[in-house]
């Protein structure tokens, strides 16, 4: 089983785990700190680099954008003044897409509303990242299904209810789907991360399988290549103590260069 991305790249069991280095929105906004990301991630060797991309007034509820914002991870004094602060407009999305691509490393996004996917779109994104709160979004759901790219969908955050229904909508589409098992805590301690759901995921849908982590250290996540998986995420950062909501769960570069290596090493060894 395999998915052949529209820039001829191929996901599956028979490929190279495909890397993904998860940026997000750990470039606080700033160009530079974005381009340093990719140069770094593309240096290790991973497969591609993501982000996220919101139309603020739409992705989030009004009362909840109003609110006070504070602390050390704040970018503003409002949630809506902090989420703004965070995200790229078209043109920063269409130059870090371009940089991205120059240092030979694929760039795609996670939309969070309908306005996100027609811009990701206007990118010509090779695929899609579906987070695991918008696995019950079926208005989101339909504005992926309907470009017809392959999609990852992360399975934190879901029941098995949830997941078979969003699993039967995409594949009412498409069959060019990943379920990433996934556990949404930050950092996920070890004995919450079971790594057997991936062989659950496999039977029970019979779709490609990777894995979303979020636990400290770089060894767990390829343990799930054995196991079945195809995809490994993990976010990125430039300093895991720097401001920002998601650095102190991410990995830096030498981690994810580790991940890199050691996946290599286990593809090799199980022959």
């Amino acid at each position: 089983m395999e998915i052949e991305l529209n820039n001829g790249i191929k996901i599956g069991d028979n490929h190279p785990t495909f890397i993904i280095a998860e940026i997000g929105n750990n470039h606080n906004g700033d160009m530079d700190i974005a381009k340093k990301l990719v140069d770094e991630a593309a240096k290790v060797g991973v497969s591609a680099v993501k982000f996220q991309t919101k139309d603020v007034e739409t992705a989030f509820d009004q009362d909840l954008l109003d609110k006070p914002y504070t602390g050390h991870n704040s970018f503003g004094a409002t949630y809506r003044e902090h989420k703004n602060a965070l995200e790229f407009d078209i043109n920063q999305h269409k130059e870090i897409f371009s940089h991205s691509r120059a240092c030979g490393v694929m760039p795609f996004s996670t939309p969070f509303d309908v306005k996100s996917v027609e811009m990701l779109e206007s990118l010509n994104t090779p695929l899609y990242k579906i987070s695991s709160f918008h696995v019950v979004d079926n208005v989101l759901l339909d504005a992926v299904c309907e470009t017809k790219k392959p999609i990852l969908l992360s399975t934190g955050m879901t029941t098995i209810e949830e997941l078979d229904k969003a699993v039967e909508k995409i594949s009412s589409y498409h069959d060019n789907l990943v379920l990433l098992h996934c556990v949404s805590s930050y950092p996920t301690e070890d004995e919450d991360v079971n790594l057997r759901n991936i062989t659950m995921l496999k039977d029970r849908y019979k779709y490609l399988v990777g894995y979303s982590g979020h636990e400290r250290g770089v060894n767990i996540c390829t343990a799930s290549i054995p196991l079945g998986a195809c995809v490994i995420e993990r976010h990125f950062t430039l300093d895991r103590t720097m401001k920002g909501p998601d650095h102190a769960a991410s990995i830096e570069p030498t981690g994810l260069g580790l991940i890199v290596k050691h996946a290599r090493q286990i593809e090799n060894a199980l022959g």
